[in-house]
């Protein structure tokens, strides 16, 4: 008997394993994992779904025999299943091949038994094996169950050409080692992510708690300080009270970092209201101009009007402040302009904030609002990345300007809310 295949259709089959295996990463997802029965299902129909279409476009079909790629999906669907995938994938094949029909489907149906129960009884051990063994162990196990198929047909036909059947077996045998080391990738590349995901997490973790630790220690040792001196010493009232009052001033400065870290934890709004720029504007200014003034700094405004914004007004503030005083601190060694404007354009609010200080390079400008990130030498970039954070939970955007020596720009959009 004749072993001529058909190039087209053996492409065919190799495209209709494949392009399930796109789809497995999604069987692996945390989610899944909380949802047996339907993972289950889609490991099923990603596994079925080949084997079957295989056997409908078999590259060789002569005297009532098939030959195709179906025994790959079968011990696929075997190794990365369970044992009830196992069966029903089992039982599909036999049912499908006896509806396809032909004398091959009995002999079908005892080579598909054995090859079975050799795939089953290598199943448990696979697991356990480094990926070259898998590799090994699935490549072989596809010829050796293809070894049996033939077996059976040379007791119905002596002239059997088995040259021609090993190559197409062969060739079978190192796309299933292909299709093995695809799906190992995947879930590698998942446990890796995973991995990153943890990592990344404990890192985040490990900085807060670190940076916490650094900026409560400091207000604490000063009240641990004066503490023991206003217990241990006697001291006239001025001096009581005005330890008296560092110490509170040291306590409202911890009570002012933990709420930084809240409004870190809580960036978005928590009272959304209809914010007039504008007035904010004012309101941010007269607080800026005493500290420019300090520094030699000139503060301006302009605005139009109009400006509505849906926020929380506080967050809002504070993420503004924390931009401008950072402009104020850029330019303290040498007088400077602090211009602060806003305007529409188009549906969008654009607010200004640009200062004539020492700027910032292209790197430096990619790490703000970056975790523990400031251009400061004594800056724990925690306010520039809460403001990053407001800014993002109002729906905003920022842009960045910069030129070392001439100063920067932010420029925020917010979406404009009809009035």
């Amino acid at each position: 008997m004749g072993f001529n295949y058909e190039l087209s259709k053996f492409l065919l089959n190799i495209f209709f394993i494949l392009f399930p295996l796109i789809f497995y990463q999604f069987t692996i997802h945390e989610k899944m994992n909380e949802k047996k029965a339907l993972k289950n299902v889609v490991i099923f129909f990603l596994f079925a779904t080949p084997m079957i279409l295989c056997m409908y476009f078999p590259p060789v079909e002569v005297k009532g025999l098939i030959f195709d790629l179906r025994i790959i999906p079968l011990i696929l669907g075997c190794f990365y299943g369970n044992s009830k995938i196992s069966i029903m994938l089992f039982f599909s094949l036999i049912s499908v091949r006896f509806m396809i029909g032909g004398t091959g489907a009995y002999l079908n149906l005892i080579s598909s038994t054995i090859s079975f129960m050799v795939i089953i009884s290598l199943s448990k051990k696979y697991r356990s094996y480094s990926l070259i063994n898998k590799i090994l162990a699935s490549s072989i196990l596809s010829f050796v169950c293809k070894m049996i198929g033939i077996s059976s047909i040379l007791i119905i036909d002596s002239d059997y050409n088995l040259l021609s059947a090993f190559m197409f077996y062969i060739v079978q045998s190192l796309f299933m080692g292909l299709a093995v080391y695809i799906i190992e990738s995947i879930r590698r590349n998942a446990e890796l992510k995973k991995e990153l995901m943890f990592s990344e997490k404990m890192n985040i973790a490990s900085a807060i708690s670190a940076s916490v630790a650094h900026e409560i220690r400091n207000p604490l040792t000063t009240v641990r300080g004066f503490i023991q001196l206003l217990t241990q010493t006697e001291l006239n009232p001025d001096k009581k009270q005005m330890y008296g009052g560092i110490c509170l001033e040291e306590i409202d400065r911890a009570e002012q970092i933990i709420n930084d870290y809240l409004s870190l934890a809580k960036p978005y709004p928590e009272v959304v209201e209809k914010l007039d720029i504008g007035e904010e504007i004012q309101y941010i200014c007269n607080l800026l101009t005493s500290v420019g003034n300090l520094i030699g700094a000139e503060v301006k405004m302009k605005y139009d009007n109009n400006l509505l914004v849906l926020g929380d007004r506080k967050k809002l503030r504070q993420s503004i402040i924390n931009i401008a005083k950072n402009g104020l601190e850029a330019m303290e060694d040498k007088r400077g302009v602090l211009k602060i404007e806003a305007y529409r354009r188009n549906n969008e609010v654009i607010l200004s904030i640009s200062d004539t200080g020492i700027g910032m390079t292209n790197d430096q400008i990619s790490r703000l609002g970056m975790p523990y990130y400031s251009n400061k030498d004594k800056g724990t970039g925690l306010g520039m990345m809460i403001s990053y954070s407001i800014i993002k939970g109002m729906l905003g955007n920022i842009n960045v300007k910069s030129e070392v020596g001439k100063g920067t720009v932010f420029d925020i959009s917010f979406p404009l809310s009809k009035i």
